[in-house]
């Protein structure tokens, strides 16, 4: 069978790549490099809950995609980051870096800024076909927040944040008819040191997973039943090798498998010489984390990428992107061992962000 993929880049000209995974051959081909605005690369992007459109994080603006096939992408809107008046200024650091879609109506869509004047997310409504239509809200932070990852509990009632530059987690409430979003808490990190890149959710919604970027470990919270905060649990697992110093690596991302059973995190190292890693975790019916399976160097220190994307349909397949050489990688994951099957390199300027399965 025949599974295709979307792919951005770090740095322009803005490009979207479709390739195609074949599961039989095991090969993975480019089919299709889809110009968008030049200076609007995507950095991360994401699928609407039907996949008919794409939403990108792309430097001064988050931007919609209409989607009609794998490979008819077609630019909708791009709007300016929103909140603090610098950070869509071409004069400041301030890029966009993340952007969430949720699943639910009103089907809002979940922007972050990092690096300077990111003390705000926005929230923008979206059209009947799916598009970015207007900035609706501008929730507020800290001033020296820098938000790299954001997830839903399962009812999409409650948004989890974690605040790299900061050093916390936020909870904020998110009323079901407007999409808006109210404060409920904050948690500093358990240590000084950790700086939270992302989080991931349970599908049981009772536990939490954080991957701390300079910790290099992820960490185990539980949600508190009453106020729907997360709670540490003290339980944390290594995204290096023990012995490595954390100073030379920063972890990156962590996602579930289709079926919940399983969680996959990766780090990278801030050396071309060193390698990444990537982890895959054995979960519980209810949540906890019960064995790391494997700790595996990736091929190199990942860039700016080395970002794992399960993808939606099974446990078996993962892919992994790289923008140190720029290529994209699929995994087998299959009796709990995880192999390397496809590789695919794209040397083209800033490949390759995250993966996005649209079949």
């Amino acid at each position: 069978m025949l599974h295709h993929l979307m792919v951005g880049t770090w740095t322009p000209p803005g490009t979207i790549y479709t390739v195609e995974f074949n599961d039989e051959t095991l090969s993975l081909k480019l089919v299709k490099k889809t110009g968008i605005p030049h200076d609007e690369p995507i950095s991360w992007m994401t699928f609407d809950h039907a996949k008919k459109n794409i939403y990108g994080a792309s430097m001064k603006t988050f931007s919609s995609y209409s989607v009609a096939s794998s490979t008819e992408i077609v630019h909708h809107a791009s709007h300016p980051i929103g909140g603090d008046p610098s950070a869509s200024s071409p004069d400041t650091n301030t890029r966009a870096i993340f952007i969430l879609a949720a699943k639910k109506a009103p089907y809002n869509v979940y922007g972050n800024p990092f690096y300077d004047h990111a003390g705000y997310g926005n929230v923008f409504s979206v059209n009947e076909a799916g598009g970015m239509e207007a900035n609706i809200q501008n929730y507020e932070y800290i001033p020296k927040s820098g938000i790299h990852g954001m997830v839903f509990d399962p009812s999409e009632t409650y948004l989890y944040s974690a605040d790299l530059r900061g050093n916390k987690i936020w909870t904020h409430r998110k009323d079901s008819q407007t999409g808006h979003l109210t404060l409920v808490d904050s948690i500093d990190a358990p240590s000084a040191g950790d700086h939270p890149r992302w989080v991931a959710m349970h599908p049981g919604g009772a536990y939490l997973y954080v991957l701390m970027e300079a910790g290099n470990r992820l960490a185990v919270y539980v949600i508190d039943e009453h106020r729907h905060t997360p709670v540490y649990t003290h339980i944390t697992y290594p995204l290096i090798p023990p012995g490595l110093p954390t100073k030379s690596y920063r972890s990156d991302v962590v996602f579930l498998s289709h079926s919940g059973k399983y969680l996959f995190a990766t780090s990278r190292a801030n050396a071309f010489d060193l390698t990444g890693y990537i982890s895959a975790f054995r979960l519980s019916a209810a949540g906890s984390v019960e064995r790391q399976l494997c700790l595996n160097p990736t091929p190199t220190s990942g860039g700016h990428s080395n970002a794992v994307s399960p993808c939606d349909f099974s446990d078996e397949w993962l892919a992994l992107t790289d923008d140190q050489e720029g290529f994209v990688e699929i995994y087998r994951f299959h009796e709990e061992f995880l192999a390397r099957v496809a590789h695919l390199d794209i040397p083209e300027p800033g490949f390759g962000m995250n993966a996005i399965w649209y079949d």
